[in-house]
């Protein structure tokens, strides 16, 4: 009973008492499919909690929070409550990497071995052997910085075991790194991979965002962290946004959850979330490491939807973010298509789906996710921390709604 009790306080007082700080309402809107949706999904153990954001017009109308920081100790979830946003960092990178371009600090189609001497003469993997060495051959051509963009370069995560086992013998960090190393020497050990296949060659997603942290790093003389900050976190007003959680905040940390084995959720059994609160760390992953709120995305959501500017300020020219949110490559591609970071709902994907053709978002590990759909001019956000995500459809279910509340 007391969590049934905890779980109404949630979906009821806690809006009425947070007021303006965990609903944002207008009153030709009904977002009460939305809220039933969340108070359902917590109540029924299905996720711990959840924080949404859904803007129209440039103008947030919804941003509330239902459930848990941390079910065991009873702890509410609050709106500004900061998130391991993992792979959504990739966006930020993509934007930092053109920005470099547009000072002609580097072109996307020059070679990594440009910057990043280690890379040059890449070899492809031809098999990986029972003791976890492997046998490969010269690769045919060279990587560009465009195919780290594209995740076309032919590295990858450990998705598979035979991949893994490289990944581990070779001591590489996929990001949320314990150990003290820097980017750069981290990235080295990525170097001495095989690629899975020749540059360009097909769509692999993987460890090319990390290689382009360390470019960042190389071009502009910052470590990746401080220039994210300095370039871009700071001008969109992306004041609650940290690679280092500082010790007065990580209270707004929520705690990570799993699937149970047959019904609900428990604690994530994934042993790297505490990432976040490591004040040792030099290595920043250019494509895992951010964390954030639901309003500072939306920040960074903003400033793409209005062609690079924000707060007065120009971060990208607008062709640079129409670069980054147009069609890089057909490799992957079913409903949506690969700008830099950024999956692009195609034709197919439109017919599909509520989204409408071009509408583009970001994604991340732990179960966050964002869109904005330029045609219906809304953007939203959505916040989970679990690992593997959750198997109830929410974002399904919470897109459906939030493109209804624009019927006429």
């Amino acid at each position: 009973m007391k969590i049934k009790f905890y779980l109404i306080y949630i979906g009821i007082v806690v809006p009425l008492l947070l007021g303006c700080n965990n609903k944002v309402v207008t009153d030709k809107h009904n977002f009460s499919a939305i809220d039933s949706l969340f108070n359902a999904a917590v109540e029924n153990n299905e996720i711990p909690g959840v924080v949404a954001l859904i803007s129209h017009q440039d103008k947030i109308i919804y941003n509330k929070a239902f459930g848990f920081r941390n079910i065991e100790e009873d702890d509410l979830l609050k709106v500004n409550d900061i998130f391991r946003l993992a792979s959504m960092t990739k966006a930020l990178t993509a934007v930092a990497i053109l920005q470099l371009q547009e000072k002609g600090l580097l072109e996307v189609n020059d070679f990594v071995y440009k910057y990043l001497p280690e890379f040059k003469n890449p070899k492809v993997l031809i098999e990986v052997l029972p003791d976890s060495s492997f046998t490969s051959k010269p690769s045919m051509s060279e990587i560009t910085i465009h195919q780290l963009l594209t995740h076309t370069s032919g590295l990858s995560y450990a998705n598979d075991d035979d991949y893994g086992a490289l990944v581990i013998k070779n001591d590489v960090c996929e990001g949320f790194g314990y150990d003290k190393r820097t980017a750069r020497e981290n990235i080295t050990k990525i170097a001495d991979l095989p690629l899975l296949h020749e540059p360009g060659e097909a769509y692999t997603y993987g460890l090319s965002y990390d290689v382009l942290g360390v470019i960042i790093e190389q071009v502009s003389g910052q470590r990746f962290d401080q220039y994210i900050k300095k370039h871009i976190l700071e001008p969109c007003g992306m004041k609650d946004s940290y690679f280092i959680v500082p010790n007065s905040e990580r209270y707004r940390l929520p705690s990570v959850y799993e699937p149970a084995r047959h019904v609900g959720i428990r604690p994530a059994s994934y042993p790297d979330t505490t990432y976040p609160c490591l004040n040792y760390r030099r290595f920043f992953s250019g494509g895992a490491d951010l964390c954030s709120t639901a309003k500072d995305y939306h920040a960074f959501l903003r400033m793409l939807k209005n062609k690079g500017e924000i707060n007065g300020q120009r971060l990208l020219q607008a062709k640079s973010v129409e670069k980054m949110l147009r069609r890089q490559t057909n490799l992957g591609e079913g409903d949506s298509y690969q700008g830099y970071a950024a999956w692009v709902t195609n034709t197919h994907g439109a017919e599909t789906s509520v989204f409408n053709e071009g509408s583009y978002g970001f994604g991340g590990f732990f179960d966050t996710y964002s869109w904005t759909d330029p045609k219906a001019n809304i953007s939203a956000v959505l916040l989970l921390q679990m690992y593997p995500g959750n198997k109830h459809q929410i974002h399904e279910k919470f897109q459906t709604h939030t493109y209804e509340l624009l019927k006429p």
